[in-house]
């Protein structure tokens, strides 16, 4: 009987030190940050895939297709372009690096694991192209000048839940409601 008293003893020890030991783990590592929402001027964004649920009401997504790229028409009527992540190997086409060079808007690829590389070289797929390990969510990028510029938008501790997934997009619209090519 004092035996099992004993080893009752030590499991109740052990689970109570478990329980300290993961609070403190959870409590080492925030899940998320608190950001303020971007809160300017409203933004049209063109979206090649399932508009984003974002936390500003001032942000306007308008499903598209890959053929309205085409048209040329989409700089004056939208801000930027999103192109989700069950597109992105289409978007990796070669036809369509032509049209992200010559394009005055920035365009963002969601949830890329190979940054914008198979976006901008004709010859590469996105299959072709190995995964990096650069930890973005999404990648951006606008030619100026023949000058590519490129930004990054990682999770917060590399953690993908909803807080994180909309704080990213709205760093994302904040930057395009700035200059884009400042960084």
């Amino acid at each position: 009987m004092y035996l099992k008293l004993k080893k009752i003893r030590r499991y109740f020890l052990l689970i109570a030190m478990l329980s300290v030991l993961s609070i403190f783990t959870a409590c080492s590592k925030p899940q998320s940050v608190k950001t303020d929402p971007y809160d300017s001027r409203a933004l049209r964004i063109g979206v090649i895939g399932e508009p984003p649920s974002i936390r500003e009401k001032q942000v306007t997504f308008v499903k598209i297709q890959f053929s309205d790229l085409q048209k040329k028409l989409f700089d004056s009527q939208y801000d930027a372009i999103f192109i989700t992540k069950n597109n992105l190997s289409e978007a990796s086409q070669g036809k369509y690096a032509s049209i992200y060079k010559k394009s005055k808007i920035p365009f963002f690829f969601i949830q890329t694991e190979k940054s914008y590389v198979p976006f901008i070289m004709e010859d590469l797929s996105y299959d072709n192209v190995p995964n990096l390990p650069d930890q973005t969510y999404a990648t951006g990028i606008l030619y100026t000048d023949n000058k590519l510029n490129a930004w990054g938008y990682g999770l917060y501790n590399d953690i993908e839940n909803q807080e994180n997934i909309k704080e990213v997009y709205s760093r994302i619209v904040k930057t395009i409601s700035q200059d884009p090519t400042s960084k």
